[in-house]
């Protein structure tokens, strides 16, 4: 009797579930979704406290429809917004049209908060935020209810800026972290550009960009605001007017509107219903600001009394910290001020996103690490030249090892060993760093032995995993492949991947070099001897599915050995880029991305329609990498789609919702979607060939012909390099220096024949067909 089956039956004993239901959950698994009685540990939180957040919001904003919401959730409320949502049967509520924010924090701290689009702040995930009000002579202007905010960045630096109009005028917020001798604060600023004084109102709410939170108590002092016993609000002075209030009070909204306000603290409410809130409000005089001090994160009271100069806040000194540390690696001079602004903010968000020891996928619902992530923003570090975080990040991956040599993120994600040792020997390429490398050599050995294993049904983790299994281990469709697993979450369900493999196939080929770098001769042999028998089963098993799953008139590779043509198989076309074990021209690349072309893509998106539904921000730039391996201008398009869905401080979702071009999945400011931006850019104007050699402008977008580029100290394989393009007539003039390094050079987007050895020079290419 499959133990799963009578557990599930003694639950339905339990909690007198009826039959039905236990058919519907007993059967689960079968169609690919494994109900999971023994979930990842570290993933149970994060799922119960979603489900969790998602019943409250609805039961909520149901039963208080007079209440001030959060921007998306009033758009989902409203019948004749485009964003409604109808909850039907479902008892849930959650963001699924505007997941969009944007992360602001300190360099080289572990914290970030996040900035919704109408300026709602958000000091930690899952918390209380920190709306903004302003009252002119004529009414309240609520941002997350008005039409006309703009949003941007101040200096493409995570200084966010939301301005609102009011009576003959407008008020301007800003919101960016700082640090001050008390901790770190995220400032919150608003300033009156209007002829008529305001009053601006700075509120604790109970609520985020993703749902409720839980808030139980609200203390109002003279200097600060506590909330649940921790730091919260640090107020540069005694309010004017504040005001609180519990679920059962009603929203403290209507004091203000009411004048039911006053100025007499501490004011405390307390909330078994976990909804409490407060205000308090300052008079704020034509060209002058107010602002408060919100702690990050939330933590507790200083015992001390707040210094007057710990509660004041410095934008200029914000932003000169920011230039001074983003003055170093690869910079660019492009002739497209768009995507020159998204290039300056993204390397501040990919540095923002690096905490000590750590680089996390995002700064809300991702704010954790994954080595599948990590592969992808670590890589943009070290080839944006960041290479001080990189190596920071990399240091602590043996840490992350677990003793039988499996790299450690979440369970079942066998793509992690080979995405580890890829984004080792990538800083290795790209750095030289050979200390770096013998710190992390056992670490690597432990991993590539892990895989061998692993694949061949050898060690305890891959016999518990293949017990599991939907098939036996040595049928031939899976013979010598990794476990079935959850793999790269947005591929779909439980099941075998050819993703993990090529991965893992990857950490082969890269722990042998990495043996042959530290002059372990004799290893690395062996290592590429279980690669080339990898390949072998590899290969094998995707000509068996593709004849299984095709129609026989084209190759490619489907996302699995047992799956159809499906969304899935964006993952199978890294096996040419980033992981270079397929070229660019091989039938079955050229198969899987026609495939993908001709049925996945909305116009130049990706449409992702397997768990992560949307069009795919990251999984775009997946088909743009290969198509720029191809010359293909199509892959330019797709860049361009990807700027103009970008929010307008530039950052990106996991997916976007195709109808109302705002977040619809994942996290809001997504790490993965920034680095692989980056990545992209960088890869068109310089990347490295199969042969060895460095292309520089792989591709000559059509509105930069006769416009300058300037790219100055880019990382690459062969040492470091820089170069400059500008014209005559129709002739492209090509400058070039190898700081260190050298090789052969190559410009195929606008000379292909042109290539040169030399360490510098100058060259006037023929004219651009």
């Amino acid at each position: 009797m499959d133990w799963r089956a009578e557990v599930l039956r003694r639950l339905a004993r339990r909690f007198r579930i009826g039959d039905d239901v236990l058919r519907h959950l007993s059967t689960f698994q079968r169609l690919g979704e494994r109900l999971e009685l023994e979930p990842p540990s570290e993933m149970l939180p994060v799922g119960a406290r979603t489900v969790v957040r998602a019943l409250r919001t609805r039961s909520a904003a149901q039963i208080r429809p007079d209440w001030l919401w959060p921007y998306w959730l009033e758009r989902q409320l409203d019948p004749s917004s485009p964003a409604f949502v109808p909850r039907g049967h479902l008892p849930f509520a959650a963001n699924v049209t505007h997941r969009n924010w944007t992360a602001v924090g300190n360099v080289d701290s572990a914290w970030e908060a996040i900035v919704d689009p109408v300026g709602l702040l958000t000091p930690g995930h899952d918390t209380w935020s920190v709306d903004w009000w302003v009252r002119s002579p004529q009414r309240w202007h609520l941002p997350s209810r008005e039409v006309a905010l703009a949003q941007e960045l101040v200096g493409a630096r995570p200084v966010v800026q939301t301005t609102m109009p009011i009576a003959d005028g407008e008020a301007r917020q800003r919101v960016y972290a700082l640090r001050t001798s008390d901790g770190e604060y995220v400032a919150m600023e608003v300033a009156n550009h209007s002829p008529h004084p305001v009053d601006v109102a700075f509120a604790v709410r109970p609520y985020n960009p993703e749902g409720l939170a839980v808030v139980e108590d609200v203390l109002i002092g003279p200097e600060r605001v506590t909330v649940d016993g921790h730091l919260g609000v640090l107020l540069p002075r005694r309010p004017a007017l504040a005001v609180a209030s519990t679920y059962h009070g009603g929203d403290s909204l209507h004091e203000l509107r009411s004048g039911r306000g006053g100025d007499a603290l501490p004011r405390r409410v307390r909330d078994p219903a976990g909804l409490a809130q407060a205000a308090v409000v300052y008079a704020v005089a034509p060209g002058q600001r107010g602002h408060v001090l919100v702690a990050l994160p939330p933590r507790d009271q200083a015992p001390r009394r707040v210094a007057v100069h710990d509660r004041t806040a410095d934008v200029t000194a914000v932003l000169r910290g920011w230039d001074a540390a983003l003055d170093r690696g690869l910079r660019v001079q492009l002739p497209d001020p768009r995507l020159q602004t998204a290039v300056d903010a993204n390397r501040a968000f990919l540095l923002l996103l690096h905490d000590p020891g750590d680089i996390t996928a995002g700064p809300a619902t991702y704010h954790r690490f994954w080595f599948r992530d990590a592969a992808y923003q670590v890589g943009a570090l070290d080839r944006w030249g960041l290479h001080a975080e990189a190596a920071d990040v990399l240091l602590t991956y043996p840490d992350r090892q677990r003793s039988d040599g499996f790299f450690f993120s979440q369970w079942r994600e066998w793509d992690a060993n080979g995405a580890a040792i890829y984004a080792i020997a990538e800083h290795h390429r790209l750095t030289g760093d050979d200390d770096l490398l013998v710190a992390l050599a056992p670490a690597v050995r432990a991993g590539v032995n892990w895989i061998d294993r692993t694949r061949r049904g050898r060690g305890m983790r891959a016999r518990r995993a293949r017990r599991r299994a939907p098939v036996r281990p040595d049928a031939p469709p899976v013979r010598g492949l990794l476990p079935a697993g959850v793999s790269a979450e947005h591929l779909g369900p439980f099941d075998y991947y050819y993703w993990d493999d090529f991965w893992a196939l990857r950490g082969l080929l890269d722990g042998a070099a990495i043996a042959r770098a530290l002059g372990e001769a004799a290893p690395a042999r062996r290592i590429e001897a279980a690669a080339a028998s990898f390949r072998e089963d590899i290969l094998a098993s995707v000509r068996w599915a593709a004849a299984r799953a095709g129609d026989g008139t084209a190759s490619f590779i489907p996302a699995g050995p047992y799956r159809s043509i499906d969304a899935g198989m964006i993952g199978s076309l890294v096996a040419c880029t980033p992981l270079g074990l397929l070229a660019d021209d091989d039938p079955l690349i050229e198969g899987t991305l026609q495939l993908l072309r001709d049925r996945f893509c909305a116009e130049d998106a990706f449409y992702q329609q397997i768990s992560h539904t949307g069009l795919g921000t990251y999984l775009t730039l997946q088909l743009a990498f290969v198509e720029l391996e191809r010359g293909d201008q199509r892959a330019w398009r797709r860049l361009r789609w990807l700027l103009d869905a970008a929010t307008p401080t530039f950052t990106w979702p996991e997916a976007i919702h195709p109808q109302l071009g705002g977040g619809c999945m994942g996290d809001g400011h997504h790490g993965w979607a920034a680095a692989d931006f980056l990545n992209f850019v960088r890869a068109v104007l310089v990347r490295e060939l199969s042969d060895g050699a460095t292309a520089v402008l792989s591709l000559l977008p059509g509105e930069w012909r006769g416009e300058g580029v300037e790219v100055r100290h880019a990382p690459v394989h062969g040492g470091r390099l820089t170069y400059s393009v500008t014209w005559s007539g129709e002739r492209p003039v090509l400058a070039w220096e190898w700081e260190d390094g050298g090789g052969v050079l190559r410009a195929p987007g606008l000379d292909p024949g042109w290539s040169s050895d030399q360490r510098a020079g100058e060259a006037v290419l023929a004219p651009v067909s």
